[in-house]
């Protein structure tokens, strides 16, 4: 994979323990198949990602991230759909 890369970027924040890993891709070269292998990578050792910003709408939460939200908006009301979990009303 090293061979699709123009550049990689390394760096972090200072006592937070949040490292990021940017990457910037050769023109012409499949950005989502190269996006699951890396979070095949990052699975594989164990890593939590998204970092920093939360799960958003583009990746999974974990079950006690999911159950948090739960707990946290028993009503579905504040950001239906986080992280893969449900966008109906009361979670069903």
């Amino acid at each position: 994979m090293e061979n699709l890369f123009v550049m990689k970027l390394y760096y972090g924040h200072l006592f937070c323990h949040v490292l990021h890993q940017n990457y910037i891709v050769k023109k012409g070269v499949d950005i989502e198949q190269i996006k699951q292998k890396l979070l095949q990578t990052y699975d594989a050792k164990g890593a939590e990602y998204p970092a920093e910003h939360n799960v958003g709408h583009e990746y999974y939460a974990k079950p006690p991230l999911s159950e948090f939200y739960k707990k946290l908006d028993p009503t579905n009301s504040f950001n239906p759909g986080l992280g893969g979990t449900s966008k109906q009303k009361h979670w069903k």
